[in-house]
């Protein structure tokens, strides 16, 4: 997902930048270390993820990009599925992320505005916008 967003970032307004990623298992070979990609040293970095479950991947990431001298300074997420960091906490995940860290966390679409097109396009039958609905009042913010 990083790739694409630096490519569309250069391709449409000629932004060139760096990306890296997190091969969850450090390497001695190669360019080694568990960051593959560009240098972020000293930079500032945009985390980009698909989604935040409970926060755990993007509070690692935050940490390594930490020790590494790098600043993040906000997370990009496609989905906010907008549901509670567990049954027992009104907080959602993404708001965990944010509150935590001190940086925004900014989503492409959350389910609610998921759920909103559900509801007003022919194209998908009341069964999906069902399933959505039950989705979001057992696990929903």
């Amino acid at each position: 997902l990083g790739a694409v967003v630096c490519a569309a970032l250069y391709n449409d307004y000629g932004v060139d930048v760096g990306f890296a990623y997190d091969r969850k298992e450090a390497k001695d070979h190669g360019e080694g270390g568990k960051l593959v990609g560009a240098d972020m040293k000293g930079k500032r970095i945009l985390v980009v993820d698909d989604v935040i479950s409970a926060g755990t991947a993007i509070r690692q990431s935050h940490g390594m990009l930490a020790e590494i001298g790098a600043k993040p300074v906000g997370v990009s997420i496609a989905l906010d599925r907008a549901e509670k960091r567990s049954l027992d906490d009104p907080i959602s995940a993404v708001q965990a992320v944010a509150r935590d860290l001190g940086i925004p966390v900014v989503s492409i679409v959350s389910l609610p505005q998921l759920e909103a097109l559900l509801r007003s396009s022919p194209n998908y039958g009341d069964d999906v916008l069902d399933q959505v609905k039950e989705y979001r009042s057992q696990y929903g913010v």
